[in-house]
């Protein structure tokens, strides 16, 4: 361990020789860019980072709420889970060209921040329709009641549908180009950490998110302002991403791909040797085309990274975006379909509640988990680290749905947050460590094309699977839901698909 201590800092020294010709030559330039050469203090990782407490914050209030909203408007479980896939498709098909598109961006902002700032857009409209959705489709029927005398009762359905599928869509895809800036910004040895600090700022937002959904907001008489509880959560919601998307997009000034090209600057994955400054000049200068022959034709070691992604997110998804659920009715014996003023409907929302606060519990021990995972990482393989922390978490899901009890929910959350923070840092960590080292173990017929793979592209490849995981678990959850009579299907689901990804993990190709 400690021969791989030195040879780290060994690599370093010499990375940072090597780039200090065009730290020096940056400074030349209109524009002052030799941040991008330098080490980062913590709190700029932080700030870097921080729009994923606004991204996180906005989730959480999406997977505590849709599915209560959706089964209160007349929506049963089937058709519930089904509306969840449909910003998975979406995710699927506009993810690969989301990736070229973050790494040819020609703007002068750069190549990242002009698609954050976008999707931040479309993230707040959907913050808007979630809560008010219903609203506005059943201001939309009595006006074409009005006009025509006919009655359509599916608007408010509608209009809920499609802000959860732009919210949802939105908080998936802002986090590629997201990571991709953080990753510029920063110099190789600092990946490791950067993946981390990123880590535990997505759990400090989902820890602050799920508790502001259980909390009663009644209490300090926001209500009156914004109408309702749920209303309340998204308006703060709303509010606090603004600050947090801001904090970051102010934090550094990106070097524009055309000044990249024309000054021979490199980014922070650079290698110090010839033929890879020559590769790096190439893969700046691929076509769109040749973008899309890299995603078909994927050298192995990424195919596995993907495949493990995706049976590890298949397990987040059926936890996270159907818990509170599971505890509204198996836990607290609650009947969403119920009449609102009945003792079923109340034991729900109980039961939704609570169900918040065991999400919160999960952030928690997200947060935790990330900050000494620098440290695990440093002691530990990464191999060691990618098969426990799924296997943790599969066989506590498992327990889980077996004794649904309310210590249960608490308790074995917090192999939730172990199960996130390990898929949420490690396949990109392995994912830079081959950009890095130019290692990508490939397939015969690949020939070169693997020196044409940009960092975006394979970001959005690696998160692509996210999206997948979420079209999989939409559609077949809900009729497994109604085949078995019981939530606890949906946990059961949980701990297998993560049991199944601690396998696949052990064919993932390691470099420590």
């Amino acid at each position: 361990m400690n021969l791989y201590r030195i040879k780290w800092i060994l690599q370093s020294l010499v990375l940072r020789m090597s780039l200090k010709p065009e730290e020096d030559h940056t400074k030349k330039i209109h524009h002052n860019y030799s941040h991008v050469f330098r080490k980062k203090s913590l709190w700029e990782l932080v700030r870097l980072s921080s729009v994923m407490i606004g991204i996180e914050l906005a989730y959480s209030a999406e997977t505590a709420f849709v599915s209560p909203i959706l089964l209160n408007i007349g929506l049963n479980h089937r058709y519930m889970t089904m509306v969840w896939s449909l910003s998975a498709c979406c995710g699927l098909v506009c993810s690969p060209f989301i990736g070229p598109l973050t790494d040819q961006c020609r703007l002068l902002l750069g190549r990242r921040r002009p698609l954050i700032i976008a999707l931040s857009v479309f993230l707040i409209i959907g913050l808007l329709l979630v809560p008010h959705g219903s609203e506005i489709g059943l201001w939309l029927e009595r006006q074409i009641s009005v006009s025509n005398g006919r009655q359509f009762s599916n608007w408010a359905i509608v209009f809920t549908v499609i802000g959860t599928v732009i919210l949802d869509f939105s908080a998936d895809n802002c986090q590629t180009p997201a990571r991709a800036y953080l990753l510029d910004m920063c110099q190789s040895s600092d990946h490791t950490k950067a993946l981390s600090i990123f880590s535990i700022m997505c759990g400090v937002g989902s820890f602050f998110g799920y508790a502001m959904s259980a909390y009663n907001w009644e209490n300090l008489g926001l209500t009156a302002i914004f109408g309702d509880n749920i209303s309340a959560v998204y308006a703060i919601v709303t509010i606090l991403f603004v600050i947090f998307v801001t904090v970051t997009l102010t934090t550094f000034r990106e070097i524009p791909l055309t000044l990249l090209e024309n000054n021979d600057l490199p980014c922070p994955f650079q290698n110090t040797s010839r033929e890879s400054q020559v590769m790096e000049r190439e893969r700046r200068k691929v076509s769109f085309v040749t973008y899309m022959k890299s995603i078909i034709r994927m050298p192995s070691s990424i195919k596995i990274l993907c495949i493990t992604g995706l049976l590890g997110w298949m397990s987040d998804v059926c936890y996270s975006c159907y818990f509170t659920d599971f505890v509204g009715e198996a836990v607290f014996r609650g009947d969403p379909s119920s009449e609102s003023q009945s003792e079923e409907y109340a034991l729900y929302e109980s039961g939704i509640r609570f169900g918040c606060w065991g999400l919160s519990i999960y952030a928690l021990s997200c947060i935790i988990y990330s900050m000494i995972l620098d440290y695990l990482m440093k002691i530990l393989r990464l191999k060691i680290i990618l098969i426990g922390g799924p296997s943790l978490f599969g066989l506590s899901m498992i327990c889980l749905a077996t004794w649904p009890t309310k210590l249960n929910v608490l308790l074995l959350s917090i192999s939730a947050g172990i199960n996130f923070a390990t898929f949420f840092t490690i396949p990109f960590v392995l994912l830079a460590q081959y950009h890095s080292q130019d290692s990508f173990k490939s397939d015969k017929n690949d020939g070169d094309m693997k020196s044409h793979r940009g960092l975006g592209t394979d970001i959005a490849i690696i998160n692509s699977s996210l999206f997948l995981a979420q079209i999989i678990v939409s559609l077949t959850i809900g009729s497994l839901v109604s085949w078995i009579g019981s939530t606890s299907a949906v946990v059961y689901a949980a701990g297998v698909c993560s049991l199944c990804a601690a396998v696949v993990s052990t064919r993932i190709l390691y470099l420590d």
